[in-house]
């Protein structure tokens, strides 16, 4: 008779890693916090996303276990614990002051880039769902001629 175990999942990303170097690099001057793996929520297609959070009680940030995958650029990764961090450091509101910060990640636009065109992967649906319509043409009208 055979047992089945469950195989562990095999890590595509080292979090601890990507989150030394976050912190190293752009929050020395704060004790590190605990970054972790969000716990895996079994949905096929979604609404939304939450990436990443913070939780001021127990100073600890999730990452969504969706980005612990090979398709994914750590660099992305990066930039949520990075978002993360910054919440930390200057609380809940995403206002001018948070949004200058996050743009000084080195990697910030590559990693709003990513998103813009990845979005549909880590939602569970196709890109053509995201694909933007192309703009309506106007009727078109012939041209008229003005003597006058």
């Amino acid at each position: 008779m055979w047992i089945s175990l469950p195989v562990p999942d095999m890590p595509h990303h080292h979090l601890e890693s990507l989150a030394a170097e976050v912190h190293r690099t752009y929050f020395s001057k704060v004790p590190p916090l605990t970054v972790r793996w969000g716990q895996q929520i079994t949905r096929k297609r979604r609404r939304s996303i939450r990436l990443g959070s913070y939780n001021h009680h127990t100073t600890e940030i999730r990452i969504h276990p969706l980005l612990n995958a090979p398709n994914i650029p750590a660099y992305f990764i990066q930039s949520v614990i990075h978002h993360e961090y910054l919440h930390h450091i200057l609380g809940a509101a995403h206002n001018r002051r948070f949004h200058a910060y996050e743009r000084k990640f080195l990697y910030h636009r590559e990693a709003q880039e990513w998103i813009r065109c990845n979005l549909f992967i880590l939602l569970g649906r196709r890109r053509a769902e995201f694909q933007k319509r192309p703009p309506v043409a106007p009727p078109a009208v012939p041209p008229q001629l003005a003597l006058f």
